[in-house]
């Protein structure tokens, strides 16, 4: 269930960002990302029809209660503000994604690399999650960036959603025996 104002817990910490459950509280936030045709440029997502669809999204997530995890807002600690999400999402054939969306004003601050670390780390690590999966389009250079420089490695070229020719990319747990 989302709360009407933000908690001051995170369920992840960095030195500059806390990530926890998304709240109503966010719906305007959330609401502004996905606005943005750039940051929605690769994701084959559509915006939301108003603050409100934002809301009900944020009520109907369920994921955390289904999995256990789920994306998670990023803020910065400094400030409180709403950066954006990160997090893992299961998918119908059980594969975990973890993902990330932020707004364009906290791009190349190095803020997508510090949550999508914080969150693989607990994927691969409290979790014990034996395998993480990451997306992008290979003209998103910059995702790509990320999931290489957190030891990711190129596994296929699939469609993803809408996308065809995504490039596909893992990472196993140590000693799992899986993808390195």
């Amino acid at each position: 269930m989302a709360h009407a104002t933000p908690p001051t817990d995170f369920l992840l910490t960095t030195p500059r960002l806390g990530l926890r459950p998304w709240t109503l509280a966010d719906a305007p936030a959330l609401y502004r990302l996905n606005a943005d045709p750039e940051v929605l440029r690769y994701t084959g997502d559509t915006p939301f029809a108003s603050e409100a669809a934002a809301a009900a999204f944020i009520e109907a997530y369920d994921h955390y209660d289904r999995h256990g995890f789920g994306r998670w807002a990023v803020v910065r600690r400094s400030d409180g503000a709403f950066l954006g999400w990160c997090g893992l999402k299961r998918h119908v054939d059980g594969m975990v994604d973890l993902g990330f969306r932020l707004m364009r004003a906290y791009w190349g601050k190095g803020y997508a690399t510090e949550a999508a670390a914080a969150s693989l780390s607990y994927a691969l690590g409290p979790l014990r999650l034996e395998e993480v999966i990451g997306r992008a389009m290979p003209e998103n250079r910059a995702s790509v960036r990320i999931l290489t420089k957190l030891g990711m490695t190129y596994w296929k070229t699939d469609a993803c959603g809408d996308f065809a020719g995504a490039a596909w990319y893992r990472i196993s747990a140590p000693g799992t025996g899986g993808a390195p």
